[in-house]
Parts: C-alpha cells; sequence; structure tokens
C-alpha cells in the first residue's frame, strides 16, 4: 500500500521545539506520544527528524538501532526518514513514497516509529538553496520547502497524531517542519537560557512566515496552478501554531539550612507565562486559554529516566521486570498523575483549536 494524499485531514501534526536543547524534549514527545497511543488508543507517528536520532536510540533496541546503520550491503529493511527524503537529495522534488508497513512498529511504545537518521544533517544545505530558490519564484524550491506539507497529507488517514522530534537548530530542516507542522509545544528548562531560545524562536518564526508569504506571491507569479497542482501551504499563517509549553522541575539544594537556589528558580518560573506572551504570543493557536498553555512542570525523575532508556519502555509502563524497585514506585506513581493530566491538557487544546 503506498502513500495516498487525502485532500482533507484531522491528524494532529505537533513538532516539539525549543532553540536550548538539553530541555528533556525527546523524553517528553516520546512520553506523550507513548501515552496517547497506550493509554489513549489513539493512532501515533512519532517521526524523528534530529541528525542525533535520540528518538530512535530510545524506543528501539540497540540491535535494531545497529542494524538501521549498517552498510548498504547489509542494510535493515526498516525505513528511515532519509529513505524518505532521498530523492530531494539527488534533485527530485517530491519525497518517495512509501509503503506503511514498512515504518517501524514493534516498540514497546505502541506507536509508529519513523526513525531518523545521521545523514540528515546533509540535508540541511540541501533545503537551505531550495530555500533561496523558492523566494526567487521557482516552483521547484518551493515543493521541496513543502516536503513536510506532502508527508502529512500522506500520512493524513492512518494517524491521529503525528509527532516530530528535532533538534535545537534554527535551520533549514527544522524551518521545513515548521513550514508543514500545524503546532509546537516547547520545553523549557528552568533556566534563563531556555528564555533565550524562546526569544530567538520568535524572531525566527517572524522571520521565515514573512518570507514565506513573500515567496509564494512571487512564485505564483509564474506558476499560478502551483498549490492547485502540488502539495504547497497557501498559507502559513495556521502552521506551527503554539499549542502549549513545559517547564523542567529543578532540584533545589539546602545549603547551610538555607535554600539558596530556590528564589532565583522560583522568578524564572514567574517570568516564563509574560515571557513566552510576549516574545511568541502572536502565534499562540487560537481558543487555547492562556492559563491551559501551561501543559505542566515536568518532575525530576532521577533513576527512573536512564532505567527506561535502558530498558526501552515508556516511563509510565516501567516495571519489575524493567528493574523498578523501592522508592521509585512512589515516583513512578507521581510520574502517571502528570503525564495523563499533561497529555488531557494538550488533546484539549488540540481539540479547542479549529
Amino acid at each position: 500500500m503506498t502513500i495516498q494524499s487525502t485532500p482533507s485531514r484531522q491528524v494532529k501534526s505537533v513538532c516539539f521545539f525549543n532553540n536550548k536543547g538539553g530541555v528533556g524534549k525527546t523524553t517528553l514527545v516520546c512520553n506523550i506520544a507513548s501515552y496517547l497511543a497506550l493509554e489513549l488508543n489513539k493512532r501515533v507517528l512519532l517521526v524523528d527528524a534530529d541528525p542525533q536520532c535520540n528518538s530512535t536510540q530510545l524506543l528501539l533496541e540497540t540491535s535494531t538501532v545497529e542494524s538501521l546503520y549498517e552498510s548498504e550491503s547489509a542494510k535493515s529493511k526498516l525505513v528511515t526518514l532519509n529513505e524518505i527524503l532521498a530523492p530531494i537529495l539527488v534533485g527530485e522534488s517530491s519525497i518517495a513514497q512509501m509503503a506503511i508497513g514498512d515504518f517501524q512498529t514493534e516498540t514497546k511504545f505502541g506507536l509508529t516509529l519513523l526513525p531518523g537518521h545521521p545523514r540528515l544533517a546533509l540535508l540541511e544545505d540541501k533545503l537551505s538553496r531550495s530555500w533561496g530558490e523558492f523566494k526567487g519564484g521557482d516552483a521547484g524550491g518551493a515543493r521541496i520547502t513543502n516536503w513536510t506539507t506532502q508527508f502529512l497529507q500522506g500520512m493524513a488517514a492512518s494517524y491521529d497524531y503525528i509527532f516530530f522530534d528535532v533538534g535545537p537548530s534554527l535551520g533549514a530542516i527544522n524551518r521545513s517542519i515548521l513550514i508543514g507542522a500545524d503546532y509546537i509545544v516547547v520545553p523549557m528548562g528552568c533556566d534563563i537560557f531556555s528564555q533565550l531560545g524562546v526569544d530567538n524562536i520568535g524572531a525566527w518564526l517572524s522571520d521565515w512566515k514573512q518570507g514565506y508569504e513573500d515567496a509564494l506571491k512571487a512564485t505564483l507569479r509564474s506558476h499560478k496552478d502551483l498549490i492547485s497542482s502540488y502539495p504547497v501551504r497557501e498559507s502559513v499563517e495556521k502552521s506551527s501554531k503554539v499549542a502549549g509549553y513545559t517547564v523542567q522541575q529543578y532540584i533545589t539544594k539546602t545549603i547551610k539550612g538555607e535554600r539558596r537556589p530556590t528564589e532565583a528558580y522560583d522568578k524564572i518560573i514567574k517570568d516564563i507565562p509574560q515571557r513566552l506572551e510576549n516574545k511568541i504570543g502572536k502565534y499562540f493557536a487560537e481558543g487555547i486559554d492562556k492559563q491551559n498553555m501551561h501543559l505542566g512542570d515536568v518532575p525530576h525523575m532521577f533513576s527512573l529516566v536512564p532505567l527506561a532508556q535502558n530498558a526501552h519502555v515508556p516511563i509510565h509502563r516501567l516495571t519489575s521486570a524493567d528493574g523498578l524497585a523501592g522508592g521509585q514506585r512512589s515516583q513512578l506513581d507521581q510520574y502517571r498523575v502528570f503525564i495523563k493530566t499533561m497529555c488531557q491538557r494538550l488533546v484539549d487544546n488540540l481539540q479547542l483549536n479549529k
């Protein structure tokens, strides 16, 4: 069965993105995607679009990961995002047509994974050139820039949610993903650098969104049937709308009886909502109460995260068979409450925005 385009889609596409790395983004997106799949019975596709392939390594057993990146002569039959985008690297304007069954489904996370590939880093230059060509009125550049739009149309009938895990770059790969994606979730750390990352996102979004609209006008002058003939967004006004943010909780330290870091961290936490509204508020998804933009404070899970990583299971499904023991059980109970509440809030936000 090959991917077919569909004229309308109910699927929600969400990119987890911050210009600041080290905020627990991959752990968050993998566990949210898994919760929706396993606990809410949703059809979920997770696309690992980070050349570092962290989601791929988290979900798949080590032997499977190794088989994905072996030499071509002994290559795994599983499709990676590299195979989807390979035609673009050799000069085509369309992505590869793949069978849904070629995607990885045998994980303990209950979802479908489209693994990443380190070669995605090579796509950065190609997409940058295509963006420049698009701004010059080239139809091929417009189509390559919209590869995510084409991909999402092809996946629409098969999934309820499509999540993208991306790196922290403000580069061409992430721009092309956000052009096609409906929503952004912004994972944040409790530090000033996460806030500065949001500042960068706001300026970057404004720049390429205006650039896209101008480029499309220029292209349509010579290619009037571009939008009707190909999967190209007629506007990015409603793409990459912010559907929420999370904040990683910090660990307080008591020094001589005084919790010294608390005041500084608490100030950052209090400043985050206003900072977000000032910098990216105009991109908040419509219909969502601003208070509900805060999806939750991600608890520090101490040893649960490496335990889940080693077992390649979502945190909320850890058991004694995975090595869970002692005080970890109470931490797990707390995490299950957190992930349930956060996922329900995210689902509500996505449903409220039409």
